[in-house]
């Protein structure tokens, strides 16, 4: 092994004490410390006072109008050097807007994005009264934070302000320039800590620029020599060449993004994502692998399913939960159905909504093809078999196909087409991923026995709708291969996020599973 020369050893150790010098001058505080600012609080003016005959405009939420409103934003952080769980709360955190009262709060960012789910969670999330806004105890570690959007009103309600809100912090700011609403009151308590408000800053200290600048310098210095030096190698997950991923159109888009992370990389690296259906996806992969040579293909499948018996070659491995949800085009007036109302729609006893409480329009059914692992999910935890019904129309708008048939019934291959028809079908039901479904404007996703989709429903075994979903591979793929490196990857903290972000649960989290779906 080649020894780096001195010059570069110098330009790197003295990178390293910069480095060190910066992260003790940030970090240097060993206590428990939540910082927070009011990043804004100002009025909404909705009424130009010099416009006054010539246009009124109201604020509504929720059909209620709300008078002399203001928004503010305000932002909580772990800046101390240890981290914060809930045991170290003995006052939770709160926030009092005086001469105000709270309408409605929301949590538009949030790191890590899991903050989000424990700050609004039924129950035990933000909570508000009067003037008064109550943040849960979530855990905070080092350099994890949230940001708060409150929407107020110049009312003053009942329990705005009581006085004391733990006794260790009481923090006060007014409001934003151009106009003071009031003042915001932050309070509580930390064993062995203390929370405190954050100056704004509008620029960098001298002492971080002055760091700045020699890390800088010596960076340059550093790739010069290194440029001079041996070439680096590539990461140890990284493999080159052409991968495709066929399979579940429910999950291709986090596949896609799994793939763009892994390419950007990995120069060197093609991975195509595919979304010809499940079942489809795994027909492909086992005729890739015969006719591969020694090896195996470079081809993966990801199924909603697990592969079927007569597939003896396939090794699949679970990657996480994949919630499903009902939806319905948005004029059928329905937004509740237990499993035995939808049996009822599916099989024909059901033909018009106004039959289930909602509008006079009849009932279109737009199913998946047999290729679906979706459909296939559907048939398994819902209906409690086939999909019943013939092939009745081509495009769902009437029975142009069979006119004989009980129910109007197409066919779709992917969940993009299924949204796409149910959304521009009235009276049109079908099934999809929650993630998807909820970017469809023209959709409305139906509870299911009075639940909506959401992991932990589906943990009590009150949610029947989710599926588990496989990558499958043509036995065990070749050391080094792209397939081996693609699949370890799927392991990282990066797939594993992104899962997270289109609402799947990895199977890593084996908290969160329902039940062993994820076991070996």
């Amino acid at each position: 092994m080649t020894l780096p020369d001195t010059e570069t050893l110098l330009a790197a150790a003295g990178l390293v004490a910069t480095a060190a010098l910066w992260a003790v001058e940030r970090y240097l505080p060993g206590r428990k410390r939540i910082g927070y600012r009011v990043q804004m609080d100002t009025a909404i003016g909705m009424n130009p006072r010099d416009a006054h005959s010539l246009v009124q405009l109201r604020l509504l939420r929720q059909d209620q109008e709300i008078t002399d409103a203001t928004l503010a934003l305000l932002r909580f952080e772990n800046d101390g050097g240890k981290d914060i769980v809930r045991q170290d709360y003995q006052e939770p955190l709160t926030v009092e807007f005086t001469g105000r009262t709270v309408i409605g709060v929301e949590v538009p960012d949030a790191n890590p994005p899991d903050l989000v789910g424990m700050l609004t969670r039924n129950g035990g999330g933000l909570r508000h009264d009067g003037g008064r806004l109550s943040i849960p105890k979530v855990p905070l570690n080092k350099r994890n934070h949230f940001k708060l959007l409150v929407l107020l009103s110049a009312e003053a309600g009942d329990g705005s302000g009581d006085g004391d809100a733990g006794g260790a912090h009481r923090g006060r700011a007014g409001g934003a320039d151009g106009g003071r609403p009031g003042e915001v009151v932050v309070g509580g308590f930390i064993s062995g800590g203390r929370i405190r408000r954050n100056a704004q800053r509008w620029g960098p200290r001298k002492l971080s620029l002055g760091l700045g600048g020699v890390c800088i310098i010596l960076v340059g210095l550093l790739a010069g020599l290194l440029l001079n030096g041996p070439t680096v190698v590539a990461s140890a997950e990284c493999a080159t060449g052409r991968l495709t991923v066929d399979g579940s159109s429910a999950f291709a888009p986090p596949m896609r993004e799994i793939a763009r992370q892994y390419a950007a990389r990995c120069r060197g690296a093609e991975i195509d994502v595919v979304e010809s259906g499940s079942l489809s996806g795994l027909g492909r992969l086992n005729r890739a692998g015969r006719s591969a040579p020694a090896g195996g293909p470079a081809f993966l499948a990801a199924s909603d399913v697990a592969a079927p018996a007569v597939y003896r070659e396939l090794a699949g491995r679970r990657i996480g939960i994949v919630l499903l949800g009902m939806v319905v085009n948005g004029r059928t007036g329905v937004g509740n159905l237990t499993s035995e109302q939808l049996r009822g729609v599916y099989d024909g006893r059901y033909t018009n909504w106004k039959q289930l409480g909602g509008s006079d329009l009849p009932v279109r059914i737009v199913g998946r093809d047999a290729a679906s692992g979706t459909r296939r999910a559907f048939e398994t935890t819902v209906l409690r078999g086939p999909e019943p019904g013939t092939v009745s129309s081509y495009d769902c708008s009437g029975k142009d196909r069979d006119a004989a048939a009980r129910v109007t019934r197409c066919e779709v291959n992917s969940t993009g087409s299924l949204l796409e028809t149910v959304g521009r079908v009235p009276g049109a039901i079908g099934y999809a991923e929650v993630y998807a479904a909820a970017k469809n404007p023209r959709v409305t996703r139906v509870r299911l026995n009075g639940r909506e989709p959401d992991i932990e429903w589906a943990g009590q075994h009150s949610y029947p709708f989710w599926t588990v979903e496989y990558l499958y591979t043509y036995g065990q793929p070749e050391a080094g291969s792209l397939a081996a490196k693609f699949r370890a990857f799927m392991d990282s903290d990066t797939a594993k996020n992104i899962l997270r972000k289109y609402k799947h649960v990895p199977c890593a989290d084996l908290a969160s599973a329902p039940g062993s779906a994820c076991g070996p």
